[in-house]
């Protein structure tokens, strides 16, 4: 009985203090209409490399077309593939913010960059679903024969 009652206390001493307290001098921010601060002198590079992780979308076309042909075998896949990881998106598919900002030859660069880099991920993830999913289907069928 002392142990049941000794764990009710405890378990309503827990409820009701605060694990952690933060004086108002602590780094934690919590101001909740910027997620980030850039310092006065903006670093274009960083900024480039972080708006194109947001606004560049337009790699879909490439990367479902390499999906479909390597559905229908992965060696046609590979066609695509090669072709579309290997070329920069075109300037209209980019999706920049602020085109003073793209016309600045740092930010340009690394927006650019960051933009090849997403759309060779998605392709050839996609590359890699059709091979899985052929893959799986010669497995099963080997297996079905015997």
């Amino acid at each position: 009985m002392k142990v049941l009652f000794f764990a009710c206390v405890l378990s309503l001493i827990s409820l009701s203090i605060s694990a952690q307290d933060f004086a108002p001098d602590s780094s934690v921010s919590t101001k909740k209409e910027q997620l980030y601060t850039l310092a006065p002198t903006e670093n274009l590079s960083v900024k480039g490399q972080i708006d194109a992780e947001r606004n560049y979308k337009k790699y879909k076309g490439a990367a479902t077309g390499t999906l479909i042909a390597s559905l229908v075998s992965p060696l046609i896949g590979l066609i695509p593939a090669i072709a579309t990881s290997a070329t920069t998106p075109k300037i209209q598919n980019l999706g920049y913010p602020d085109e003073a900002l793209f016309n600045q030859a740092e930010y340009h660069s690394n927006y650019t960059r960051k933009a090849k880099k997403i759309k060779q991920k998605k392709v050839w993830t996609n590359w890699g679903i059709g091979f899985g999913v052929n893959l799986a289907l010669v497995l099963v069928i080997a297996a079905g024969g015997n």
